[in-house]
C-alpha cells in the first residue's frame, strides 16, 4: 500500500514538474550540430532502500527489507563539456522519505560524465559519478540502525546510468543508486543506498 502511494507521488511529481517545460519547449526543434548541446537537466526519480551495502548494491547482490522509500527532484547545470566525451555538472536536489520515514533531504553535489559510447545511435548512453553533501531534515532510522551515532548531515555519492533515444534528445530514463554515509568517518556516521529510476529531461 505504501510503496503505491509513493509511486502514485512519483508520478504526479513528474508530472507537475516537466509539463511546463514540455509545453515551453514544445515549438523547438532537436539541436543537430555536435558540438551544441543541452545545458540543464531536469531529472525526477524514486525508489526503496535496499540493503546491505554501497558495494553490494554496485554489484545488484541487494535486499529490500524494509519499508523506506524516497523521491527526488534534481536540477543540473552543466559546467564544462570537453567535446563530445565528458563533462561536469553542478546539481542540487530536494527529497522526500516515504514508507516508515518521513523526512526530507536536501543534496548538493558536483557530477561528472563520460558521453561517448559504440552503440549510441541506436541507444544514446551516458554514465555518471558523483560526488556532495547531503542534509537530512531528521535522523534517518535505517542510517541509525547503520549507526547509533548517525547525523543528518552525511557525504553524498551518485551513479547514474542514462539511456535516451537519438531521436528525442531531450528525454532520458535513468538508474540511479542514491548513496548517503560518512565516507570512512570523515562526515558523521551511517549511512544508506537507496536503488532508484527515473526521468530526465533536458533543456
Amino acid at each position: 500500500m505504501i510503496f503505491f502511494r509513493f509511486l502514485r507521488f512519483s508520478v504526479i511529481l513528474c508530472l507537475l514538474l516537466l509539463f511546463p517545460l514540455t509545453n515551453a519547449f514544445a515549438g523547438s526543434d532537436p539541436e543537430t550540430n555536435e558540438n551544441d548541446h543541452y545545458k540543464w537537466f531536469l531529472t525526477v526519480y524514486g525508489g526503496p532502500h535496499a540493503q546491505p551495502d554501497f558495494y553490494h548494491v554496485l554489484r545488484f547482490d541487494m535486499s529490500f527489507e524494509d519499508d523506506t522509500y524516497i523521491a527526488v527532484a534534481a536540477l543540473a547545470r552543466e559546467l564544462y563539456r570537453y567535446k563530445d566525451w565528458v563533462g561536469f555538472e553542478l546539481e542540487g536536489q530536494v527529497g522526500k522519505y516515504f514508507g516508515n520515514e518521513h523526512q526530507g533531504q536536501l543534496t548538493g553535489l558536483i557530477i561528472g560524465r563520460w558521453h561517448r559510447f559504440p552503440w549510441d545511435k541506436y541507444i544514446d548512453t551516458s554514465f555518471a559519478l558523483g560526488e556532495g553533501v547531503s542534509w537530512n531534515t531528521e535522523v534517518s532510522k535505517v542510517e541509525k540502525e547503520d549507526d547509533h551515532e548517525a547525523i543528518r548531515w552525511l557525504n553524498y555519492v551518485l551513479v547514474e546510468v542514462a539511456f535516451g533515444l537519438p531521436e528525442h534528445p531531450r528525454w532520458s530514463l535513468v538508474y540511479r543508486i542514491h548513496h548517503r554515509s560518512s565516507n570512512s568517518g570523515l562526515i558523521g556516521a551511517g549511512g544508506s543506498n537507496f536503488v532508484t529510476g527515473g526521468i530526465k529531461f533536458s533543456f
